[in-house]
């Protein structure tokens, strides 16, 4: 759990809400807003609500639900990167299958909680999104491994990795920072951002959730990686 000593915390998270139900994001905007260092900037329930508020404000994370009305979510989320390309993106949607998963995990999201969770486990979620991590519910990651395990055919076959691109390729799996990893591995920051380059070019991926879906499916998930240097680079 983390704690801040702080009563009045700074804010560090500018978050949007986008749904196109006004309930729900009612709902949301107090239960974000709780988290300390967090701030609801603006809602959007249209493509161009979502425009407009991203020009404006730049929010660091976005809460998505898939399933609007007018748009498709993740139409939407291409036209929200076009105006804020860094921006974090969780989604929290009633309609996450593999079908629909699959898209998802392409376009690169951060993380992936339905919303029939918990609120503690929406709160974890969108704690780890916006320091940088992954995270993906229980439903979802049991969602991943059936799709790995279906459809190996139509993911990418292993490329030949180093021991030290094994060790990066696992840390960001699971949600590492480049910041982490590289205290683990007793590297820099920056040498683990250039193998997060190298290992997304070589492999040809896209994203910390095409990540996850390849190191799952090469099976690097669960490994023990090492702490220390590897001797090959």
């Amino acid at each position: 759990m983390v704690t801040f000593a702080s009563s009045q915390p700074r804010i560090r998270s500018r978050v949007m809400i986008i749904d196109d139900h006004a309930a729900i994001i009612e709902m949301m905007t107090p239960i974000v807003e709780s988290m300390p260092g967090f701030s609801v900037v603006g809602h959007a329930m249209t493509v161009e609500q979502a425009v407009e508020v991203c020009r404006r404000e730049h929010p660091d994370v976005v809460i998505l639900d898939l399933v609007l009305q007018s748009d498709s979510g993740l139409g939407l989320l291409e036209a929200v990167r076009r105006v804020c390309p860094l921006v974090r993106v969780l989604v929290f949607s009633g309609n996450i299958w593999s079908a629909t998963l699959r898209g998802v995990l392409s376009a690169g999201v951060h993380g992936v909680v339905e919303k029939m969770t918990s609120l503690a486990e929406f709160r974890t979620a969108l704690q780890a999104v916006s320091e940088g991590r992954v995270y993906f519910s229980p439903f979802v990651s049991e969602q991943i491994k059936n799709l790995v395990e279906r459809r190996t055919t139509t993911i990418k076959p292993p490329v030949p990795l180093s021991p030290r691109e094994k060790a990066v390729l696992r840390y960001l799996a699971e949600g590492f920072t480049a910041k982490e990893v590289g205290a683990l591995l007793g590297i820099s920051s920056y040498t683990v951002a250039n193998h997060r380059s190298n290992l997304m070019r070589k492999i040809g991926l896209r994203g910390v959730a095409q990540i996850s879906l390849y190191a799952a499916q090469v099976g690097l998930t669960g490994e023990t990686a090492p702490h220390t240097n590897p001797d090959s680079q």
